[in-house]
């Protein structure tokens, strides 16, 4: 499944509009963002929206242009999660027996 969410582009275009600044500095500059999300930001990690937003708002960046187009999802019905598999339930190996 693809994803429509460019991150490696997204790393490098935060790692090119920070180069030269720590992230402390970028902490101080930008209060709203946080030490751990510009380095998830920076490392091409998983982040919230929220912190995907906030860091395209401090460091003025245009989100859409992220986007990919063409990027297939997976489509989720009532049958498809019917569909997937489900452990069976078992007793619990911790409780004594009566």
């Amino acid at each position: 499944m693809a994803d429509p969410f460019d991150r490696a582009r997204f790393a490098a275009t935060v790692r090119r509009r920070l180069d030269g600044i720590s992230i402390r500095q970028a902490v101080a500059t930008w209060p709203t963002l946080n030490v751990a999300m510009i380095s998830r930001a920076r490392n091409g990690e998983n982040l919230t929206i929220g912190s995907f937003l906030a860091l395209c708002k401090a460091l003025r960046l245009r989100p859409m242009d992220f986007h990919v187009d063409g990027a297939k999802r997976r489509r989720v019905t009532r049958k498809t999660i019917l569909q997937q598999a489900v452990t069976a339930s078992v007793p619990c190996e911790t409780r004594s027996a009566p």
